[in-house]
């Protein structure tokens, strides 16, 4: 390969990279080295990383280059660079968690979602940056500092998975794992200008205790929905060990699925702001545009209102109550708790205070929204809304403005309520605003009918790629 081919590497997607691969036009080496180099580059202007492992990405590269090389990859994304967010441990990097309290040695364990992601064969780059627990929708705090938007590095990636959407959107890898317990997918894909899917709960399973129970999705953020379905083939299925929810069988081949796919004849219901949530007027204009273009590809596009009031008070008792448990499990000492997040404190001391009776009412909201929307899905095969009702905050604030609202839910009510209902969800970017920042436009399907909002997101991309795959200014 030329050299100017080899630098392009690093711009290529994890199916492109599959292909070469296959071919021997190009090896895991080699775009190894094209990831890394593109985060030394980029890295230091938006600080994505947590750690960043060389040795470790290249030894397990060189292992992949020989497995294609014999003919026997372990799965399409064999040797694809990845990224693994900081909640999630990773043998042989720190997991730290983004507390100034995590442990600073080397995890010797991994959950089962990196268990899948090794017997598929990805090379780890390294860990991406998270706020503290993951306890907030943007991602500044106490171990890593603020990861910076890469469309304008004043304002924020959004979160909890904000390192690896600005990973994604840079190309600093391939394939980049999140979590999304209120939005920490979607937030940062629609700041960042990138995909993300939250799959239906249970599609990954669970194998280790959260106190945030099925709230606590995983999933991956890439540049693309095809690179998407295959981090969801190397990820989804049932085991023995799950905690909480189940995973039906027979598990669908997602790229298959969205291959082809037509939007043609699907009934969507739009919603312009479910009801109770002010919108940002260029984020409007452009869900409004992106409701006509479906339109236009076949789609059955209908205004709704899906029928539920905003449920945030109790998603707060859920997520308070889940923060008061990881905050009491770290016991930090009165002058270790000067070392953390005081958003964190807050809502960890708010958290103490709620009785069994109050979890128990939040959680029969949560039922009942579930309810009304399986109910909205017998009339409608996906709801279509914005991700995000404003686009990206400046860095470094947990409200924008200066103005305290109740909570940093306040400015993303459209994200945490299919959180309580386990639903799939994926944010696809549809446009920007005036100051050039990426708008996020979300798809919501039926549980385990993720094939249903990746088949919209995909089309929608192939359709409107100058919007879905631009690069951000900093690229």
């Amino acid at each position: 390969m030329s050299s100017m081919e080899k630098t392009d590497l690093g711009e290529m997607t994890a199916a492109q990279l599959s292909d070469l691969f296959a071919s021997g036009r190009a090896s895991p080496v080699e775009a190894a080295r094209a990831s890394l180099a593109r985060i030394e580059r980029f890295n230091p202007s938006v600080n994505a990383f947590a750690y960043v492992v060389p040795d470790l990405a290249l030894a397990a590269a060189r292992e992949s280059e020989a497995r294609w090389q014999r003919g026997e990859p372990l799965s399409p994304i064999d040797g694809a660079p990845t990224t693994i967010k900081e909640l999630t441990p990773v043998k042989g990097i720190p997991w730290r968690r983004g507390s100034a309290l995590g442990a600073k040695e080397p995890s010797q364990v991994e959950y089962l979602i990196m268990e899948r992601l090794r017997a598929a064969g990805v090379t780890v780059l390294g860990t991406t940056a998270s706020p503290e627990f993951g306890w907030k929708g943007v991602t500044h705090g106490p171990a890593f500092g603020n990861t910076l938007n890469p469309w304008r590095t004043d304002r924020a990636s959004g979160g909890s998975s904000g390192g690896a959407a600005v990973a994604a959107a840079l190309n600093m890898g391939v394939l980049h794992e999140g979590s999304d317990g209120a939005g920490s997918i979607r937030i940062p894909a629609s700041f960042s200008g990138t995909f993300g899917i939250k799959p239906t709960y249970g599609w990954i399973p669970s194998d280790t205790p959260t106190p945030l129970f099925e709230l606590a999705h995983r999933g991956p953020l890439t540049r693309t929905v095809e690179d998407a379905a295959l981090f969801l083939n190397a990820t989804t299925g049932p085991t023995a060990r799950a905690m909480y929810g189940y995973c039906p069988t027979p598990v669908p081949d997602w790229r298959a699925a969205i291959q082809g796919g037509s939007v043609k004849g699907l009934r969507i219901g739009y919603s312009r702001n479910l009801g109770y949530a002010e919108v940002q007027p260029d984020v409007a204009s452009a869900i409004e545009r992106a409701a006509r273009r479906l339109s236009d590809m076949g789609a059955i596009i209908e205004e709704v209102d899906p029928g539920f009031s905003n449920p945030q008070d109790a998603l707060l008792t859920l997520w308070y109550a889940a923060e008061a448990r990881t905050v009491e499990l770290a016991n930090p000492t009165a002058e270790q708790k000067t070392l953390m997040d005081p958003g964190l404190i807050r809502i960890y001391e708010q958290g103490c205070t709620y009785t069994a009776r109050d979890y128990v009412a939040a959680e029969q909201v949560r039922a009942d929204l579930k309810v009304t929307m399986a109910l909205f899905h017998e009339r409608y095969d996906a709801l279509m809304l914005p991700t995000m009702p404003v686009t990206a905050i400046a860095a470094g604030v947990d409200f924008p403005d200066g103005k305290q609202g109740k909570d940093w839910s306040d400015w993303s009510p459209f994200t945490y309520p299919f959180n309580m209902t386990g639903q799939p969800a994926v944010s696809v970017p549809c446009g920007f605003d005036g100051g050039g920042l990426p708008i996020g436009l979300q798809f919501v399907g039926p549980r385990f009918r993720d094939d249903i909002v990746l088949t919209l997101a995909a089309a929608y991309q192939s359709a409107y790629p100058e919007e879905v795959l631009s690069s951000p200014r900093l690229a």
